[in-house]
C-alpha cells in the first residue's frame, strides 16, 4: 500500500513538473467549466462533463483520500446534504482507484446522489486546473462560469454564498 502511494505521488509530481503556466493564465483558461472524463466510483464506469445537468451549479473539488483537510471538507459536505442537493459536486482525485474507493465507502458518498466521485486517471483535470492545495474547490455557477476558487477546506455556507 505504501509503495502504491509513493509511486502515485512520484507520478503526480512528475506529471505537473516542467514548464508551467502562471496562475493568471490558468485562471483565464478555466473561466468556463472545462470538458473532462473521470472513472467513477463505485463501479469504474466513465463519466464525462457532458453528462452534467445544464443550468445547475457545479463544485469541482480536487482531493486526496489520505488528506485530513479533504476528509474534513467531505464531512462538511455530508453535513449539509439538504442545502447542497441542487449543486452538482464533482470530486476528483489522481490517486489509485482502490484508495478512492475506500474513501467513497468510508464516507458513504453514495448517500449524496448529487456527488460524482472519480479518478482523474491521466491527470488531465489536474494539469488543466493546477490545484495548489488539497482540497481545492472551483465553484461554477448555473451557466458553468467560474464564480470562485478556494484552496483548502471551507465551510459550506461559503460555497453557497459564492453561488449567489
Amino acid at each position: 500500500m505504501k509503495k502504491i502511494l509513493l509511486l502515485s505521488l512520484l507520478v503526480s509530481c512528475s506529471a505537473t513538473s516542467g514548464a508551467q503556466p502562471d496562475a493568471a493564465s490558468t485562471v483565464k483558461n478555466i473561466q468556463t467549466l472545462l470538458p473532462f472524463r473521470l472513472t467513477l466510483l463505485p463501479d469504474s464506469t466513465e463519466f464525462s462533463s457532458e453528462q452534467l445537468q445544464k443550468n445547475k451549479p457545479v463544485v469541482l473539488m480536487f482531493f486526496n483520500p489520505d488528506c485530513e483537510h479533504c476528509q474534513r471538507q467531505t464531512k462538511e459536505l455530508l453535513a449539509y446534504k439538504r442545502e447542497l442537493k441542487d449543486i452538482q459536486i464533482v470530486m476528483a482525485s489522481s490517486l489509485p482507484f482502490q484508495l478512492i474507493k475506500e474513501f467513497y465507502d468510508d464516507y458513504k458518498i453514495a448517500s449524496m446522489p448529487n456527488v460524482i466521485m472519480g479518478l482523474d486517471e491521466n491527470y488531465i483535470l489536474r494539469v488543466k486546473y493546477r490545484p495548489t492545495n488539497f482540497p481545492s474547490l472551483f465553484i461554477y455557477d448555473s451557466n458553468h462560469q467560474l464564480a470562485k476558487v478556494f484552496a483548502g477546506n471551507i465551510g459550506v455556507p461559503t460555497i453557497i454564498d459564492a453561488l449567489k
